[in-house]
């Protein structure tokens, strides 16, 4: 591998790391009982990172991320709750649990961050599958909306020594023949 190729490689994967973790993040934080710390999204980040550098490696289908992106929700799930602050994490035993048992409730699996973390594997699979197709495809319209980039030719103080040797050459009319031999043009035999 190419020492750019393998910085390039972990560069995209760091920042698909960071993107999937934000968006479980994103679903974890209004469902938890207190937002969760920066430690646990850099915990986060660092966890999911190995997996993905498998991913960057080969295209993946869909249902194939999505199978791991589900199974690590778990996993980013526990770290973010880990890294609540204390203070905030307080929990109302005046709401009625039944929907959930005890031991969902110590883990902070409730319906409502199932379907979160769910809804984060979703979009984190699709960014994974099609994210950077999507940027190409892009950054395709951009260039085609954009006006074309002109270089401005700069004007070269002549040379001396180089003006007076090189004569103008005057091109000549082509023949109209169409049974003129192959070989050079009458310019470059003239010279």
């Amino acid at each position: 591998m190419r020492p750019a190729h393998g910085t390039l490689r972990l560069l995209r994967t760091a920042s698909l790391a960071a993107a999937c973790t934000g968006l479980a993040w994103a679903g974890h934080d209004p469902w938890a009982g207190g937002p969760a710390g920066p430690g646990g999204f850099v915990l986060a980040t660092v966890v999911l990172a190995p997996v993905l550098w498998h991913f960057t490696r080969v295209m993946r289908g869909f249902g194939d991320i999505f199978a791991v992106m589900a199974t690590l929700q778990v996993i980013l799930h526990l770290i973010l709750q880990g890294s609540a602050d204390p203070a905030f994490a307080t929990f109302d035993t005046g709401v009625d649990h039944s929907g959930h048992g005890v031991l969902a409730h110590a883990f902070g699996f409730a319906p409502g961050m199932l379907l979160a973390h769910l809804w984060a594997a979703l979009l984190a699979s699709a960014l994974l599958a099609y994210g950077e197709s999507a940027l190409w495809s892009l950054a395709a319209l951009l260039s085609r909306a954009l006006p074309p980039a002109r270089a401005r030719a700069l004007p070269l103080p002549p040379t001396p020594g180089i003006a007076a040797a090189v004569a103008p050459v005057v091109p000549t009319a082509p023949a109209l023949s169409a049974h003129r031999p192959r070989g050079p043009p009458a310019i470059a035999l003239a010279a």
